[in-house]
Formats: structure tokens, C-alpha cells, sequence
């Protein structure tokens, strides 16, 4: 598909390099930039404004109200949310004057769009209810459907959720009568939203769930990023509510996994998102440090891009860690910041949230007169917004949905039982009619015979070629995953590449055999191999039960990293412990060697931890690597180990010394790298 709209933009190129300047020149320009893309948008650009210039020189009203649209989206597209908005009205005001109803449904939807964007939720809304009505007028099913599904995302995000539910239940039945996925996951994932922000996550999940199947069916990698980030949400809110810090702590392994598809499609409103919602779940563990850590990264983000709504999110954010952290001035202020945007973002969900957030300061504070009025103020939004009966209606709506279906449903079932009759009457007639053609049923019942086994014969073949490809296929997949880790597998798969990534905190270990070299020239080489092979199938079982990444042997060193590529916070532990266990399970085997007279060896740890990129190498032989000077140091710190020891530099050090006893070495000295603070473990 991608192959076949690459060749049409080609040809369409091609055309345009001796096109004359006139009306159709201006339809091949803007046909040219839907065909590609409007990413990279500088080059979209150009070619709109062309358009534009064209269509206004010929006075061609449509091509000018066209490529108004066109450098609307691609404004949207760079999250210029004013420029957006100049270039969709100026659109709209053409299209009314041609009273070309489709393109005014659609430009109506692009100014709801960017309206949502911009925090301002009831103007889009307008704007929404006005495409609605158009597209009801036209009977266009697909596209009212889109718009049922927009306005409850509004909705929803308004914390008007009987009104979403609504709309979300009506678009969710076109899309299932259509067979529509791609656009079911748009309406299983605002269902979810709805049942999450009304704190029913056991009822959130199951949405997210079917969400994220068909994303996955579809290969999207964006629409499979944001559900995982959703379900991450989920289980963080639901262990929060209920007092479950494990099930708070599910969710990092999801908000990482979905952190790693936003940096590989280079997402910044998805990487703000996540480091935000990593803050809070870090919050609720009481990491506040780590908390306020990641809630920088993401204001800095959400800053730059100027998202007034993310902004108002991430201050929010801010607010409550320092709450945890008994600093009540400084949450005070960050709440009274975000206050001031729910207003003037018509955000009632975080106007609601500030009113709680300021009595519990001011109860703090010892300001009670003013904690009970913000008490108040929360309580009576709290009940204007949700009425005590809201779970039972979602409820009664789901009940009128499945009802809906199971009608349907009787109603195929009457048309299929009508349609068997019609067929048993027909094959009646049938029968009668070929009692007196005996003969040459016999002839045609041997010539179908005929054909029915060489179409059998045929069909064996081709499930038997189709088996032996899907046994490639697995082996491969096998092999695959064998040589890289499972994500940067999936993503060679997805787009034949895989994107460096750079990672802030990773521990890498070095382990070498003393004694090894001298053994190698005792045994035969089928030995040696032997040796080694019985050393690193042991050390490779201890690195999954660590969640420790493998990244290759050389000669008998061994080299794993902790901390990639799914990011944690445990990786220095877990390398130590990984060592500790290694040693422990060589000696085991080494004492068996001796038992036997066989010649045994020892052997040196060394770890370091520090930033590093990993990538994949090669384009027919992968290898999954790492790089930077926290390799090299790692190498030193093995390089300066003793037999049986783990050696370890003063930044690993900082990060296990709670759990472990280390021996000080002072500064050792190391190959290229002077003096460095090293430390034995105990």
C-alpha cells in the first residue's frame, strides 16, 4: 500500500514538471501533499502556498478555500494552534460562499479540533454540533459517526460523562455494523476514559484491552503507545485508590513501555504525558525526589511546545508532590498557577481539582475558615458535575446498547431463517428438474468429481507450502529474538530499523576468567568451547531472573547492562545481585572441576553505572549494543578486580550502599581514565 501511494505521488510529481499554471495545476499541488503527507510540513508548506498563490492569481475560489485548509493542517500539525485556527476560518468563509456542505462539515471538524487542543472544550464543542448536523443532513454514516465519537472525547474531557457515554455508544454501533477498527479504537478508548475518571477501573480496563488489540492488529505504533499509557494510568490510579502499592507499581512497567514507543516515533506530547504520569505514580510510592524529577522533564516539554493544557496538568503535578513533601507554601503556589488556567481554560475537571487541593493546604496550614470554603466550593462543583446516580446510568446505557444489538441480531437471525427457506425451495425445484436428466447428472458428477480432486490436491500443496513458510517465519521470529531484546526486535519488524536511544541511568557489568588463557592451551578446543558454553547458559539464566539484557560475549568475558531497554529504577541492585549470584554459581561448578582433577578458574566482576546509547548495528548480522564511557569505565572496573570479587565504582556504590556492605578501595588507578574511586563488595 505504502509502495502504491509513493508511485501515485511520483506520478503526480512528474506531472506537475511541465503542468501549465492554471486550476489544474493547483488541484495537483494540494493532491501531491495529501499523497505524501504533510510531515516533513516545511516542504508541505511551500507546496500549499504555491497552491495558494496560484488559485489566487486565477481567482479560483475553491483551490484558494483548499490550500487555506491544507496550510491549516499542516499549522496543526506543528501544534501552531492560532495559525491553525486564521487559515481553517478563512477556509470555512470560502466554502460557505460555495455552499460546498461537505468541505464546511469538514472544516467545521478541523476548528473543533484545534479548539479541544487549545483547552477551549465548549467552543469546540459548537463547532462539533455544527459538523454533526451537516453530515445527519447528507446521511453520511462514516463521517457522523467520526463526529459522535469527537464530541464525546470533548465530553468526556469536560467531566460531562452522560453526554459522552451518549455519543460514544452511538459511534460505537455505526463502527461495529461497518466492521470500522480503526475507528473502534478511537470509541473503546474514550469508554475506557469515561469508566476511569468516574473511578470504575476494573470497568475502564476491558475497553483499553480491545483498544489495544486493534491497534496492535493495525501496526500502529502511536494508537498502541497511547492505550498502554492508558492502562499504566489505570492500574496506577486503582493501586493508589485502594491502598495497593504493588498494583501502583504494575503501571511502571507499562508507562516505560509506552515511553519507548513515543521516543521511537519522536512523540513529545506522548513523552511529556509519561514523565508527568510517571511523577504522579512515583508520588503515590512516595518517591517524591523522583517524582519531581520526571514532572520537570515534562513542564519543560510542555513549555516549549506552549500546550497550556498539558502545562496546567504538569503544574498540577508539581502541586501535589510537594504536598507529599509538607512543603505547603510551595504546593500552594503551583496549585493557585493551575487554578488560574482551569479558568481560563474553561477546565471544570481541574477547577474541581484545585477547590480540593486548596482545603486540603489550607487544613495543613491551620486555615480552616478557608479550607472549609474551598470544601464547599468543591463539593458544590462535584454535585453539579456528577449526580449521585451516574454509575447506574453508564450502566442502563450499556444495557441499552447490548439490547440494541441483541434486536439486531434477532432480526438477522429471522432474515437468515427466511433466506434457508427460500434455498430449500429452490433446491426442490431443483431436484425435480434433474430426475429427468439423469444421465447427465452421472456425466456432471464425474466431471466434478474430477475436479474436486485436483483442487484437493492442490489445496494439500498449498497448506503445506503455507506451514513450512509460518515454521520460517516462527524460526525466524525465534532468532530474532534470540539476537536483540524484544523491543527492538518488534520495532526492526515494524520499520526495518531500529532508532538509537539514549538512556540516562543503565549499570553495566564486566565479568573475565583469571586462569583461563593458561587452561585454553591445556584442553582440546572442543572443551573450551564446552567450558564456556556450560559458564554462559548459567550466567544467561541468571540474567532473566535479574531482568538483566544480555549484550554479548567476547572471547570468556561476558558483558549484560541493567536498566535497558525497558527503563528501571532497581537496575543497580539487580546487577549486584545478578554478580553475586554468578560467583556463587561458578564456584559450585569449579568445586565439581576439581573434584574431578579437572583444572579450574575464577573470576572478575566489575560494574559501573552511568548514561549509554543503545542501538542496533548491522543490516544482516544484528547486534543489539551499547556505547559511552560508562562501558569503558565498567571495563576498567573489571580489569582492576581481583579473583571472586565484585568491583564496583563510586557511582554504583551511591546506589546500593543501603542494601549492600562495600569495602572502600580509594582511588585505583585505571588505563586511560586516571584515578578512580573503587569499592569491593562485601
Amino acid at each position: 500500500m505504502a509502495y502504491a501511494q509513493q508511485s501515485l505521488a511520483d506520478s503526480i510529481l512528474n506531472v506537475l514538471k511541465t503542468a501549465p499554471p492554471d486550476t489544474n495545476r493547483v488541484n495537483l499541488l494540494i493532491d501531491y501533499i495529501w499523497e505524501v503527507g504533510f510531515v516533513p510540513t516545511d516542504r508541505a508548506v511551500v507546496y500549499m502556498n504555491e497552491a495558494l498563490a496560484l488559485a489566487q492569481q486565477l481567482n479560483y475560489t475553491k483551490g484558494i478555500a483548499t490550500a487555506y485548509n491544507g496550510i491549516g493542517i499542516v499549522a496543526e500539525e506543528d501544534h501552531q494552534w492560532d495559525n491553525a485556527l486564521f487559515y481553517y476560518k478563512q477556509a470555512l468563509v470560502l466554502r460557505q460562499q460555495l455552499n460546498d456542505k461537505r468541505s464546511i462539515a469538514a472544516t467545521y471538524n478541523n476548528i473543533g479540533n484545534v479548539l479541544e487542543s487549545k483547552g477551549k472544550g465548549h467552543e469546540a464543542l459548537d463547532y462539533h454540533h455544527k459538523n454533526l448536523t451537516i453530515l445527519k443532513e447528507l446521511k453520511d454514516t462514516t463521517r457522523l459517526a467520526r463526529a459522535e465519537v469527537n464530541i464525546a472525547g470533548v465530553y468526556e474531557a469536560l467531566g460531562i460523562y452522560i453526554t459522552a457515554t451518549e455519543h460514544a455508544q452511538e459511534a460505537r454501533y455505526i463502527f461495529e455494523a461497518l466492521g470500522d477498527k480503526e475507528s473502534l479504537t478511537k470509541v473503546y478508548n474514550t469508554l475506557g476514559h469515561i469508566w476511569f475518571e468516574n473511578e470504575k477501573y476494573n470497568q475502564a480496563l476491558p475497553y483499553y484491552w480491545d483498544a489495544l488489540q486493534l491497534f496492535k492488529d493495525n501496526k500502529d505504533t502511536l494508537g498502541i503507545a497511547n492505550t498502554i499509557a492508558n492502562i499504566a494510568n489505570t492500574f496506577d490510579e486503582w493501586g493508589n485508590i485502594s491502598h495497593k502499592p504493588d498494583t501502583v507499581a504494575m503501571s511502571d512497567a507499562y508507562y516505560n513501555q509506552a515511553l519507548y514507543f513515543y521516543i521511537c516515533i519522536d512523540d513529545s506530547t506522548g513523552i511529556s504525558a509519561i514523565y508527568n504520569n510517571k511523577a504522579t505514580m512515583l508520588k503515590h510510592l512516595n518517591r517524591y525526589q523522583e517524582g519531581l524529577g520526571y514532572a520537570r522533564k515534562s513542564l519543560e516539554i510542555r513549555q516549549r511546545m506552549d500546550d497550556r493544557a498539558g502545562i496546567m496538568q504538569s503544574l498540577n503535578t508539581y502541586g501535589d508532590i510537594y504536598f507529599g513533601l509538607k512543603k505547603y507554601a510551595t504546593a500552594l503556589d503551583y496549585t493557585k498557577k493551575y487554578y488560574d488556567l482551569a479558568i481560563a481554560l474553561g477546565d471544570q475537571k481541574f477547577e474541581q481539582k484545585a477547590y480540593k487541593d486548596f482545603s486540603k493546604i489550607y487544613a495543613e496550614i491551620g486555615d480552616y475558615v478557608k479550607a472549609y470554603d474551598f470544601r464547599c466550593k468543591y463539593d458544590d462543583l462535584r454535585y453539579k458535575r456528577l449526580d449521585e446516580n451516574r454509575a447506574k446510568e453508564f450502566t442502563r446505557r450499556e444495557q441499552t446498547y447490548a439490547d440494541k444489538k441483541i434486536a439486531d441480531n434477532a432480526k438477522r437471525v429471522e432474515l437468515e431463517v427466511a433466506q434457508k427457506d427460500a434455498d430449500l425451495a429452490r433446491g426442490r425445484a431443483t431436484r425435480n428438474g434433474l430426475i429427468g436428466g439423469g444421465v447427465a447428472l452421472l456425466l456432471l458428477t464425474a466431471l466434478l468429481y474430477n475436479r474436486a480432486r485436483l483442487r484437493a490436491r492442490s489445496n494439500e500443496q498449498l497448506a503445506a507450502k503455507n506451514a513450512t513458510i509460518e515454521r520460517a517465519r516462527k524460526r525466524a521470529d525465534e532468532l530474532l529474538m534470540n539476537i536483540l531484546p524484544e523491543m527492538a526486535a518488534a520495532e526492526l519488524k515494524l520499520n526495518n530499523a531500529v532508532k538509537p536511544v539514549r538512556y540516562e541511568s543503565v549499570t553495566v557489568m564486566f565479568t573475565d576468567f583469571k586462569g583461563f588463557t593458561k587452561i585454553a592451551e591445556e584442553v582440546s578446543p572442543e572443551e573450551l568451547i564446552a567450558e564456556l558454553d556450560m559458564c554462559f547458559r548459567v550466567f544467561d539464566a541468571i540474567m532473566e531472573r535479574y531482568g538483566l539484557e544480555k549484550i554479548k560475549t567476547i572471547g570468556d568475558a561476558y558483558m549484560c547492562a541493567g536498566g535497558l531497554p525497558m527503563v528501571n529504577n532497581t537496575h543497580p541492585i539487580n546487577a549486584v545481585e545478578a554478580a553475586v549470584e554468578m560467583l556463587h554459581e561458578l564456584k559450585i561448578l569449579m568445586d565439581q572441576k576439581a573434584a574431578e582433577g579437572k583444572p579450574v578458574f575464577e573470576m572478575r566482576v566489575g560494574i559501573h553505572t552511568g548514561p549509554v546509547v543503545a542501538g542496533v548495528v548491522g543490516s544482516h548480522k544484528f547486534a543489539y549494543d551499547i556505547w559511552g564511557d560508562t562501558v569503558n569505565i565498567a571495563a576498567r572496573m573489571e580489569q582492576a578486580s581481583e579473583p571472586g570479587r565484585i568491583n564496583i565504582s563510586s557511582a554504583t556504590y551511591d546506589l546500593v550502599k543501603h542494601q549492600y556492605q562495600c569495602e572502600k578501595r580509594g582511588l585505583v588507578a585505571a588505563k586511560n581514565k586516571g584515578s578512580i574511586e573503587m569499592y569491593f563488595v562485601a
